[in-house]
């Protein structure tokens, strides 16, 4: 299994820090963010990065090469930011997949490095794609999981209004992705932000039945780009 973690974010939210910084190379404890993915994926079992890069994506490169200083080898792919989202980006990733399963995580969440290994067993045991959910107050930041009795995604809902949500279930932005998932990213289009988004393509897909088994994130989840949604 190959991973692709996107990092090409402009980091808005952040303010003069984003303007000269990429989120995935944020310190979280002692090394970037970028790395706790890296080694935790690497835990599961992945040798082979994809990472998409395009706000300041030079310093990412420069910082880990071709991902030897990690042990894994790294691939960069540039996203033209006139095309933004996370579905453009991991769009971008097909070639790289080579038509296999293949974890995604986005280049600005940190979570404890036991999730990983604990997705890939679900994927092993389901053979299905995984998506992953974190316990929150509200998801009105994130998107709202709603999950069938079985731990199968049921609905995905981005940045409901505050208050509307019946699940405390947010999205959390790592999963493990089957090749079809390329033709729905193929037919989105822009969302109300302006964005071709992940989420919508995922969304899609559980409402016509395709089976997406929800990992629930155990341990600490961070959205560094977006300190307002830690895990509670």
């Amino acid at each position: 299994m190959r991973g692709v973690i996107l990092a090409a974010g402009k980091g808005t939210r952040l303010g003069a820090l984003g303007a000269v910084m990429p989120k995935a190379l944020l310190p979280v404890g002692k090394i970037p963010c970028l790395e706790h993915i890296i080694l935790g994926m690497k835990e599961a079992g992945v040798q082979r990065f994809a990472v998409v890069i395009g706000h300041l994506g030079e310093m990412i490169q420069s910082r880990y090469g071709d991902g030897s200083s990690l042990g894994v080898e790294i691939t960069y792919l540039q996203q033209d930011l006139a095309k933004y989202g996370t579905g453009a980006a991991v769009l971008l990733a097909e070639e790289f997949t080579g038509g296999e399963p293949f974890f995604v995580s986005y280049g600005d969440i940190a979570l404890h490095p036991a999730n990983y290994p604990a997705m890939a067993a679900l994927y092993r045991e389901h053979q299905t794609m995984v998506s992953s959910a974190n316990w929150v107050a509200d998801p009105t930041l994130g998107a709202a999981v709603y999950l069938d009795e079985r731990g199968f995604l049921e609905r995905l809902v981005e940045k409901p209004p505050r208050g509307t949500s019946a699940t405390n279930w947010n999205n959390a932005g790592v999963y493990i992705l089957l090749p079809q998932v390329f033709d729905y990213l193929k037919k989105l289009t822009p969302s109300a932000r302006g964005e071709y988004e992940l989420t919508a393509a995922v969304a899609q897909m559980a409402a016509e039945g395709v089976p997406i088994m929800v990992h629930r994130i155990t341990g600490f989840w961070q959205d560094v780009g977006n300190p307002g949604t830690e895990q509670i």
